[in-house]
């Protein structure tokens, strides 16, 4: 089963201020591997339900989303530096 991709508002800007190279890396491992099977155990973040990353390692960035099972969808939380990505990620909400 396929799941559907969405964007949070936030994470939409954050995006367009990405480098076209981290961009493709995130959009490749998103179409290949999470949009078919997005729950991931080792990518499951602590404390929030049904909330996984993507990480590059060179440069270090994070893309934080979300699984809806009942809706069949991924939605892009937060994407930033691993620096920032965490704290921007508790401040939204679904």
């Amino acid at each position: 089963m396929s799941f559907n991709l969405a964007i949070h508002p936030d994470a939409e800007r954050e995006w367009g201020r990405l480098d076209e190279s981290i961009k493709k890396r995130f959009k490749q491992k998103l179409q290949k591997e999470r949009l078919i099977q997005p729950r991931i155990a080792k990518d499951a973040l602590h404390g929030l339900s049904d909330t996984y990353k993507i990480k590059i390692i060179s440069p270090q960035y994070r893309l934080a989303y979300h699984v809806s099972d009942a809706d069949n969808l991924v939605t892009i939380m937060a994407v930033s530096s691993r620096d920032d990505v965490y704290e921007l990620l508790h401040e939204r909400t679904i």
